[in-house]
């Protein structure tokens, strides 16, 4: 299961809205790496068979079945400028919890 807060779904419409086509879709996906273990990310991408999709607000959700079964419930929210929480300069972005963390 996906769960998205209501600061997340206006920062995720943006996103599609921005970069996606007719078909796309926001994938939960596992990414990063380098100097820290790896974690989950989000990207506009079009659904595959391997994939579970899920509307949350309007906004077409996807992720491989595998790695939900693997994550459990997995919450999307967005933080703005709080230091720490996000990558990246600002402190501000996309914060990605699944209930059994990443840890490849």
């Amino acid at each position: 299961m996906i769960q998205v807060t209501e600061e997340a779904l206006t920062k995720l419409e943006e996103l599609l809205r921005s970069e996606g086509g007719e078909q796309s879709a926001i994938r939960v996906a596992v990414m990063g790496g380098g100097s820290k273990s790896p974690g989950l990310g989000l990207v506009v991408d079009e659904a595959g068979a391997e994939d579970m999709s899920y509307d949350v607000g309007g906004i077409p959700l996807i992720i491989d079945r595998g790695l939900i079964d693997y994550c459990g419930t997995v919450t999307i929210d967005f933080t703005i400028g709080a230091e720490g929480k996000c990558g990246g300069a600002s402190g501000s972005g996309f914060l990605i919890v699944p209930d059994n963390p990443v840890n490849f």
